[in-house]
């Protein structure tokens, strides 16, 4: 994989899932200037209900095709390995895709990411150890946050 940061500005995004992968994404894709950002669920989690994002609509339904048709984003995270690999399936080849329960199927992974001071640290692990960079990246934090900064290297 090659890392990189990817402008979001303009983006038309959609996430398939309001399990609490998704809502780790949603929280991720909010703090960005995108376009649209469209939640589409049978059930969500109640706290998908509680982020005011004015660019965002949740819709109550199952997955079909047409969903993804103008997205240049997509996030396949349900609990259903058969709908993630066939939003895999439908989407076009300019559409970049994270199917978050294979790896193999997605064009990107997300990195674990903390922000000390004016400095955003990245941490990934080419979607093979998610826990780990999880537990490493707040050991970061922890230190960056206790000790790096108590001992003025600030």
């Amino acid at each position: 994989m090659y890392p990189i940061q990817l402008n979001l500005s303009d983006k038309r995004v959609v996430v398939v899932g309001a399990g609490k992968v998704a809502y780790r994404k949603v929280q991720q894709l909010i703090k960005e200037d995108i376009q649209s950002l469209v939640i589409i669920s049978k059930k969500f989690l109640p706290e998908f209900f509680e982020i005011e994002y004015p660019k965002m609509k949740l819709f109550t339904k199952c997955y079909d095709s047409e969903d993804i048709k103008h997205a240049d984003i997509i996030f396949a995270a349900t609990d259903d390995e058969d709908v993630n690999h066939l939003i895999k399936q439908d989407a076009k080849r300019y559409q970049l895709v994270n199917h978050t329960g294979d790896k193999a199927q997605s064009d990107f992974y997300n990195m674990a990411e903390i922000r000390y001071k004016d400095i955003d640290i990245h941490f990934k692990s080419n979607g093979t150890n998610c826990s780990g960079v999880k537990h490493l990246s707040k050991a970061v934090q922890t230190f960056l946050n206790e000790v790096y900064e108590e001992e003025g290297n600030v």
